[in-house]
């Protein structure tokens, strides 16, 4: 019995595959085959337009790869394409998702003097969210890569109930072994250790490293392992967040992932700029939420959450009789699950709030129409917008496709900064009229606001964090050239063909 749509899909184009290739092999009609695929990738075509509730960059996207190129098209769309608002989750990981939510929102609640309801913006935020903005904490900001893995490596040892982790990217060199080390160290003092990496963004995470952590009591999941071809369909929707939490006091999340690269001992940059925070007080109790929402992720059981649950006060401590720091601050977290865009739509309320500045330092910037549309708003009302992205890109489409939106962001005023040509900017912040910022792992791309799970914190001032990162945006803009109209129009043909070309092709990948 067919029970879904994706089930039709799949059903459908193997049918269509084997027609083609019968065609081919015994019928020498290859023209056929090619009218079944030309039909097939108009259907697709047709449904983008009809159908799909993704945006229109995306669909023009789709449409563009099916009908020029209809087989490498449909291959894609299978692969990487389809909606994710689509996808059935077991209604079991939804309620236990669900639980953990509402638990931590009664501990807020039930200590309400820690919640700060003053600011219009963390008001709509929470409405968008329904996540607190709480007093009371204390931020450290870590530039370095090196500086934020030694100061996660240091809490790590101090554990004394237990560590989460989650990373997009983990690698099997020098800093993965080191972490993997630390971990086991952990484990074998009896620290409960609960590890967990995105399949796709560390599929270059060694076995042997994964084997010695399992073995030696650390819980490792893997989030949303593909390991059948039949679950390739999923493997653009993946979870980008960088967190870590320690005994539910201490948090880490940021842009930084485990890597040689990211801890300051690559060798393919000079330098890699990153932003990292270190997060004591109330607002752990958020991220600590967010961690065991993806470690339920397909978890059809009750056994787990019921765990933390009945030991909510091991994992989700909170005193507010001796508050850690002065700051305000919100965390906010969402996916391509999500019916509404979260951190899109509270990324567009923080600059539609702005009235004198806009200070943007971002490694991928690829924005939908709304969100281009709100920064070149915000230039042409007179509002000084600052962009800071990279001048040596880490991978040709995301760089080709950032510099593709320059020509619009300049002639709307926007000023637009190119990073050191030599080093890589791979940090994800935003400062609006000095007094809110946003730091996590979301950059602005339209990857972060539709495909993948993201975490970003709210800063809210007067505040000394958004002081120290006002004065990391200077300095980026130190290490930085400001991009002159008329020099960027000088540019060969062969880089605007680049970026053309990368400019139609970003949004679905």
């Amino acid at each position: 019995m067919i029970k879904n749509k994706l089930q039709q899909y799949k059903i459908l184009l193997i049918l269509l595959i084997f027609v083609a290739v019968s065609l081919i092999v015994f019928l020498n009609q290859i023209i056929y085959a090619w009218l079944i695929v030309e039909i097939y990738a108009f259907l697709l075509c047709g449904y983008l337009v009809i159908f799909d509730q993704r945006e229109a960059t995306s669909k023009i996207a789709w449409i563009l790869a099916l009908l020029f190129l209809p087989i490498v098209g449909i291959i894609l769309y299978y692969l990487i394409g389809r909606e994710p608002r689509l996808r059935k989750l077991p209604k079991q990981q939804v309620a236990n998702e669900r639980n953990v939510q509402q638990t931590v929102s009664k501990i807020l609640q039930e200590h309400s003097e820690i919640i700060h309801a003053k600011h219009d913006l963390s008001n709509e935020i929470f409405h968008l969210s329904e996540k607190y903005p709480t007093k009371d904490n204390q931020l450290t900001l870590l530039k370095e890569g090196a500086e934020a893995f030694t100061a996660l490596l240091q809490d790590i040892k101090q554990a004394t109930h237990h560590v989460h982790l989650f990373y997009y990217i983990v690698k099997g060199d020098e800093t993965g072994e080191e972490l993997t080390a630390v971990l086991i160290e952990k484990a074998r003092q009896g620290i409960e250790v609960r590890f967990m990496y995105d399949s796709v963004g560390s599929i270059a995470f060694p076995n042997r490293l994964l084997d010695a952590l399992r073995e030696n009591g650390v819980e490792v999941r893997t989030y949303d392992l593909l390991n059948s071809p039949w679950l390739s369909n999923k493997a653009n929707w993946r979870n980008h967040r960088k967190i870590v939490v320690i005994d539910g006091k201490i948090a880490h999340t940021g842009g930084m992932n485990i890597g040689n690269e990211y801890s300051g001992r690559g060798n393919k940059f000079s330098y890699w700029r990153d932003t990292n925070v270190r997060i004591e007080g109330p607002s752990v109790l958020e991220v600590q939420e967010c961690f065991v929402y993806d470690w339920l992720f397909l978890d059809e059981g009750t056994e787990t959450i019921g765990h933390f649950i009945k030991h909510q006060a091991a994992y989700f401590p909170l005193k507010t009789d001796t508050p850690k720091g002065s700051e305000i601050v919100q965390v906010i977290y969402g996916g391509p699950y999500d019916q509404e865009r979260i951190i899109k739509d509270s990324f567009n309320d923080l600059i539609g709030k702005a009235v004198d500045s806009i200070k943007i330092a971002m490694p991928y910037f690829i924005p939908d129409e709304e969100t281009l549309g709100a920064l070149r708003r915000a230039a042409r009302c007179g509002i000084k917008v600052q962009l800071v992205i990279p001048g040596k890109g880490d991978r040709g489409i995301s760089f080709h496709g950032t510099n593709s939106f320059i020509d619009d962001l300049l002639s709307a005023g926007v000023e637009v900064f190119i990073y050191d040509t030599t080093a890589f900017i791979h940090c994800k912040y935003m400062i609006v009229d000095d007094v809110v910022a946003t730091i996590g792992s979301t950059n602005f791309d339209i990857r972060s606001f539709y495909l993948n799970h993201e975490l970003s914190m709210f800063i809210y001032g007067p505040s000394r964090t958004i002081d120290e990162l006002n004065d990391h945006f200077a300095e980026d803009l130190a290490h930085a050239k400001r991009v002159k109209k008329e020099e960027w129009q000088r540019r060969s043909g062969w880089t605007k063909v680049k970026e053309k070309i990368s400019g139609l092709f970003v949004p679905i990948l």
